[in-house]
């Protein structure tokens, strides 16, 4: 089996000019033919380097190295391609140009479609998926075992991986005067912008009465996280695994919520909100950019952001 991260050095070098990157080889060409890290150092390798020199070259062999061009160089083994701007950035985009090909359209057999759903074209549904009567837009990719219930609309290129299930029903009740439980039936939706993507084991829980659960466009919601019901993420927010959002909060634009969170019903955050791993938020933030962390949540000294975290837009 073909690993996924082959390639050689003409097609690196190819594809930074197809993306327009402006960069240089420093030394000779080399023998590479893989993508690898420098958290996992082998022969033959195409790393990236972010940092001053003297950098990892002396401890490659028959590889390259993407790097500012103040740090580029060649040993005997290793040569270095000098990158004009952001290199982090610029190898990002260098592999989903060159290994981010899409799964291909279709439904699979053993899927589960209802009549009324809307497919829109270039989508994939995965083996053993159960579609409800909703909407999918063009070029979206459903893996197996996912259910999406009815009155969901997906937008564009959204993939959600197994497991996952999205408009599931959320639990609203009250007891009455003889102590019985009275149980709100969930009549909502979700709605789910462009560019979404949705890891393993997610649950969206479809919004109260004629609300939505809304996930903003280029949102990252990674595996094991729990949205409830009627709850708003702001465009290009990013949820760490196991994310646990309560009923009706508001989440603003590029917030970054850490591993194994939660936040409390109705809390409002402000947009490029950070929320610290196992943080519990209780009450809302209201200042951009602030950074949330303990049990119960306090706000925390301004500092640079968390290892891991996306960087602020520019």
């Amino acid at each position: 089996m073909r690993a996924k991260n082959r390639c050689t050095l003409d097609q690196v070098l190819e594809a930074l000019r197809a993306l327009g990157v402006p960069h240089r080889l420093v030394g000779p060409s080399r023998p590479m033919n893989k993508v690898c890290s420098l958290l996992h150092k082998e022969p033959n390798g195409l790393y990236y380097y972010t940092g001053d020199a003297p950098g990892p070259f002396d401890a490659l062999e028959g590889s390259v190295v993407m790097c500012r061009p103040e740090v580029a160089r060649a040993t005997a083994s290793c040569s270095a391609i000098a990158v004009e701007g952001d290199v982090q950035t610029a190898f990002y985009r260098l592999c989903a140009h060159l290994f981010g090909a899409g799964t291909k359209a279709g439904v699979h057999p053993t899927a589960v479609v209802d009549p009324e759903a809307v497919i829109g074209p270039g989508v994939y549904i995965g083996p053993y998926a159960v579609i409800g009567a909703c909407e999918i837009g063009e070029g979206t990719v459903v893996q197996a075992h996912v259910v999406v219930m009815d009155g969901t609309v997906i937008g564009r290129r959204v993939m959600i991986e197994p497991n996952s299930c999205i408009g599931a029903t959320g639990v609203a009740w009250v007891w009455d005067a003889d102590g019985t439980r009275i149980v709100l039936p969930q009549l909502g939706g979700v709605r789910i912008g462009d560019d979404v993507f949705i890891g393993t084991d997610v649950t969206v829980v479809r919004g109260m009465i004629n609300e939505e659960t809304t996930i903003g466009e280029g949102c990252m919601v990674a595996h094991g996280s729990k949205i409830g019901h009627s709850a708003v993420l702001g465009p290009h927010c990013h949820l760490a695994n196991n994310v646990s959002i309560a009923g009706s909060v508001r989440v603003g634009a590029r917030s970054f919520l850490g591993a194994g969170c939660s936040i409390r019903p109705h809390t409002v955050l402000a947009e490029a909100t950070i929320v610290g791993v196992g943080a519990a938020v209780v009450g809302d933030s209201t200042a951009p950019g602030a950074i949330l962390a303990g049990v119960p949540a306090r706000r925390m000294p301004d500092k640079e952001r968390p290892s891991g975290m996306p960087r602020p837009q520019r």
